[in-house]
């Protein structure tokens, strides 16, 4: 005599359901770090683009910007030699200032 049992199936779908949820934690982990990678690699760029702006001015800058894929939006100069930049690399746009060291006194 054999006996059924009606639970037969069910690890086999739930095999499948939880296969599935993997891949799709899987694919959505993989967007976030997209993503981040992206807006760090922003973030960096505008740093640059700052710096630039401080020792070479807005030409600088702009080369800058332009050299690593992204576009200089804004820039604004402060009275005490401190630059503000918006920077746009693909659909992330970062904001990053910098400021002129202090003097170097030889010596």
């Amino acid at each position: 005599m054999s006996r059924t049992r009606p639970e037969g199936g069910a690890t086999s779908v739930l095999v499948a359901a939880l296969l599935a949820t993997t891949v799709l934690v899987a694919l959505g982990l993989g967007r976030l770090a997209t993503a981040a990678v992206g807006r760090a690699r922003t973030d960096a760029v505008a740093d640059l683009t700052a710096l630039a702006a401080v020792s070479g001015g807005a030409d600088a800058a702009r080369r800058v910007a332009t050299a690593a894929g992204g576009d200089l939006v804004d820039l604004v100069a402060g009275a005490d030699g401190r630059r503000t930049v918006v920077v746009r690399l693909g659909g992330t746009t970062s904001t990053a200032a910098a400021a002129p060291g202090p003097p170097v006194v030889p010596g």
